[in-house]
């Protein structure tokens, strides 16, 4: 007994040891290690010879040579083309000089079916007094665009639609201001009903959208992570990037704010990706970022496991001791 009883002692004395030697840095050295290779600046370059003070939104066709974004100034926004150079570098930005009111925005190329889909305040077929955003989409082939269609279905609205994208199996995601969300801004699903034509929308879960304004939605390559930007805290910033991960039942794990290798004091927003789906884009106060998708995937994980356990101050620096 004695002996037994001296064993149960020394296993509950050196466990004692380990959790004090462990200090509260250390326990969280996962969370709060800051790796090199952050995301870095890519073009456009933000120039006085470029029409545009802020550039984001960044798409690419399935093929890869040729990149999309939008550029905006306090007198409208457009969308603007780059095309991939023989020598691997793209071509200086060209203004897609399409049909609008105010603004053409938020391209995205649909991985599900090659077409390219943007939000514009052009006039509405058989509407033409009205003047809000809209989803359109537009097919691109052999170097030619075709004609931009509104999307049929209840979509869009009269309250304004704008930054959609679109997982490959068809799921479209996209933003409105309608009243039947929660606040100024909302984010929706819709999905489109062969038998009628028609694409219908459905909501996300109330734990995705807030009082406050969610927008710029980004569905990632694996159909089950979505980025957007939020002013829902904790944030670091005015604006910053918010992820959800949509689990295997239905449910969504979020909202999951993302820390200090992305947002900033300032305004992180506009999130895009390549062809490819290897390299994430997003708009950091105007200028374009990038940085390979798995160093983002790594770092939701990361910021994940911060949600899961409680420590998300401790992630996002704003709890360190």
């Amino acid at each position: 007994m004695p002996s037994s009883f001296n064993r149960v002692e020394t296993l509950a004395l050196l466990l004692a040891l380990v959790l004090t030697a462990c200090s509260p840095s250390e326990v969280d050295a996962d969370l709060t290690t800051t790796a090199p290779g952050g995301p870095q600046v890519t073009q456009p370059e933000l120039t006085d010879d470029l029409p545009f003070d802020r550039s984001y939104s960044m798409t690419e066709s399935p093929d890869g040579k040729l990149r999309l974004f939008t550029g905006e100034t306090r007198n409208g926004t457009n969308i603007f083309q780059m095309r991939l150079q023989e020598d691997g570098s793209w071509s200086a930005p060209e203004l897609l000089d399409w049909p609008k009111v105010r603004s053409n925005t938020s391209p995205f190329f649909s991985p599900h079916d090659g077409r390219l889909y943007f939000a514009s305040d052009r006039p509405v077929p058989n509407a033409p007094e009205r003047s809000d955003m809209n989803i359109w989409s537009i097919g691109y082939e052999d170097g030619v665009w075709g004609d931009a269609m509104l999307l049929p279905g209840d979509v869009n609205t009269n309250s304004g639609e704008t930054d959609v994208s679109i997982a490959s199996d068809g799921t479209l995601y996209f933003v409105s201001k309608h009243p039947r969300g929660k606040g100024g801004q909302d984010i929706y699903t819709a999905r489109y009903d062969a038998a009628s034509n028609q694409w219908l929308q459905d909501s996300l879960p109330e734990a995705i959208n807030s009082p406050l304004v969610e927008s710029h939605a980004l569905i990632l390559p694996d159909g089950k992570t979505l980025i957007w930007y939020s002013r829902l805290r904790p944030n670091l910033g005015s604006v910053d990037l918010k992820a959800a991960i949509l689990e295997d039942d239905g449910s969504w794990t979020g909202p999951i704010s993302l820390g200090p290798r992305i947002n900033t004091p300032g305004i992180d927003f506009g999130p895009g990706m390549s062809a490819d789906g290897l390299t994430f884009f997003f708009s950091r106060d105007g200028q374009m970022m990038e940085w390979p998708m798995s160093a983002l995937q790594a770092e939701i994980s990361r910021a994940r496991q911060a949600l899961e356990t409680d420590r998300v101050d401790t992630y996002l620096g704003l709890s360190v001791r």
